[in-house]
């Protein structure tokens, strides 16, 4: 009766990984990475692309930055 209900939890467990295997990547926000910002006045995400992006993380402390050919 444990194996069934083991076998049971499983098998749901594998189906649902295979309803949805791909969702998009979400900020902090709930908004999709790349597609849309936060708009704060408004309270909910946007259309539209960031306007800040993050830096490489080469520039770490105590490191030089690779130089600009």
């Amino acid at each position: 009766m444990r194996f069934v209900i083991i076998a049971i939890g499983v098998a749901a467990v594998a189906a649902g990984s295979l309803i949805e295997p791909a969702s998009a990547a979400k900020s902090k926000m709930g908004c999709e990475i790349g597609k849309e910002v936060w708009n704060a006045s408004v309270g909910k995400c946007e259309p539209g692309t960031p306007k800040y992006t993050k830096k490489a993380a080469a520039a770490k402390p105590g490191k030089k930055a690779p130089a600009k050919k």
